[in-house]
């Protein structure tokens, strides 16, 4: 167990086995959507060595191309939807941006890409207002998830060829509908089906479903076929433990990404130590349960990465 790298101490997490230390990991914003992909792949690395964290989640910030304006808000423009070449800019840059990412840090470092689901890569692109667009259409709404989801499953193939380790897929709308997530029926309707069909895409890949949101739906997302969980744990059920009786899979958390800008060492110590204590040290993961401010303070974010050094998993 001595001596481990940063895949091998990240996979031992995975699957709950020993580590000399629990994996962590924080991950921002870096406004890279303007930027080339060789400029974001430097800022990835020059964050990850600057706290030496252990896992390194990109940031997906390019927009999916919309086929018709900037906007969405008939049937027509959901059916003017079409599955997409990853040859098309905003999966190309990030593309590139993971093979550089892959190639300077080598096989010994897990890389995790983020993937937004396909509801909320449409909103993301076009604005909130375009999901009541898709629920008042549902044929073409469908129609236009249909290609999304078509699109993302051809570029979850290549974030495989690129030697990415797995996938932080971002799961939106299990929010109660009274906290701006959706109802049931549209969860179970425009949500989970593509979901599933683009976690299935990634077998073999770590899959960490990121439950984002409060007031969460947790069980809408059970049986979802995921290696890890992600959620904004001290912000919204389920707890940490609470979660430990749900699922078998691995959790990530200990990091309050509302907080931290503002908590001392001391605290952010205290809250990571807390999370090995409630979720146990095994099958555990240090990190946000969302993306924290990109003024969080060097001192903070290095106190979380020595705090995590300090735990092991015997």
């Amino acid at each position: 167990m001595d001596g481990m790298t940063k895949m091998e101490r990240f996979m031992a997490a995975i699957r709950g086995e020993n580590v000399d230390h629990l994996p962590a990991s924080m991950w921002l914003h870096f406004a890279t959507e303007h930027l080339s992909s060789e400029e974001t792949a430097r800022a990835h690395l020059r964050y990850f060595a600057t706290y030496n964290w252990d896992y390194l989640k990109s940031m997906n910030d390019y927009r999916y191309p919309l086929p018709k304006g900037e906007s969405v808000n008939s049937a027509d423009e959901l059916r003017a939807f079409k599955p997409l070449a990853m040859t098309v800019a905003a999966f190309a840059k990030q593309l590139n941006c993971l093979n550089i990412l892959h190639s300077e840090l080598g096989p010994n470092v897990p890389i995790v890409e983020t993937l937004f689901n396909p509801l909320q890569t449409l909103v993301r692109a076009a604005g909130a207002s375009a999901a009541q667009v898709v629920f008042a259409n549902p044929q073409a709404g469908h129609a236009a998830l249909e290609a999304i989801t078509q699109t993302l499953i051809d570029y979850v193939a290549g974030c495989r060829e690129a030697g990415i380790t797995g996938l932080f897929y971002s799961i939106n709308g299990a929010g109660s509908p009274e906290s701006g997530g959706l109802n049931a029926a549209q969860f179970d309707e425009f949500v989970k089906p593509y979901d599933l069909r683009i976690l299935r895409s990634a077998a073999g890949m770590v899959r960490i479903a990121h439950v984002h949101g409060y007031h969460l739906e947790f069980g809408r997302t059970l049986d979802y076929p995921v290696e890890a969980y992600s959620w904004s744990h001290r912000h919204t059920a389920p707890s940490l433990a609470e979660a430990r009786e749900l699922t078998g899979a691995a959790l990530i958390g200990g990091i309050d990404e509302v907080a931290i800008s503002h908590q001392s060492v001391e605290d952010i110590s205290a809250d990571i130590e807390a999370a090995a204590r409630e979720a146990g040290p095994r099958k555990l993961l240090i990190g946000p349960g969302c993306t924290v401010p990109p003024d969080t303070p060097y001192r903070l974010q290095v106190a979380a990465s020595r705090a995590a050094r300090r735990i092991s998993a015997p």
